[in-house]
């Protein structure tokens, strides 16, 4: 402590305390060095490298992890546009379907019509037909009746000729008809 006292006044007696505190103070230091380095560098090293792979390996966990979720969110993605074919897909059937079995309804009710308006023609004609049947009995009957009251005494005897008369009026009622 005395160096220090000496080195703040600019004087010094000799040079050889001087040399020798710097050569201890040194040797101290290097002292110190080699101790640090066994005791507190390599441990401190050891540490640092041993941080630096957990870092490492984090980052590779988390790089590693980031390429799994983007994996996922593709395999979402490519999920999601599948179900959104396969539902489209389903509508579009269905609607197809819809209109088939409009279709197929509008043509049952055109042939239960045509059949039902076929059935009622049939039923007109055979109802015409029979009502001109009873028609010319009617009036044959009453063309007999009118023609033998006419013709009672002029043709009360003739009956052939009253046959003859009745065919030819039939005849003239079919050709009308």
């Amino acid at each position: 402590m005395n160096l220090t006292y000496l080195a703040a006044e600019g004087v010094s007696e000799s040079n050889e305390p001087l040399i020798a505190n710097m050569i201890v103070t040194i040797v101290v230091f290097l002292l110190l060095l080699i101790l640090l380095k066994k005791f507190a560098w390599g441990p401190l090293v050891n540490m640092m490298k041993a941080r630096e792979e957990h870092v490492a390996s984090e980052i590779n966990s988390a790089e590693k992890s980031r390429k799994d979720a983007e994996v996922y969110v593709e395999q979402q993605r490519e999920e999601l546009n599948k179900a959104r074919t396969e539902a489209r897909d389903l509508l579009e059937a269905s609607r197809r379907q819809a209109e088939a079995e409009q279709a197929r309804a509008m043509e049952q009710a055109r042939l239960e019509s045509e059949m039902s308006k076929e059935e009622a023609r049939r039923a007109i004609e055979r109802e015409r037909a029979e009502a001109q049947a009873a028609l010319k009995n009617d009036v044959a009957l009453q063309a007999i009746a009118a023609a033998r009251h006419v013709m009672k005494t002029q043709l009360a005897t003739d009956e052939a000729a009253q046959k003859a008369l009745v065919d030819q009026f039939l005849a003239d009622t079919k050709g009308t008809n």
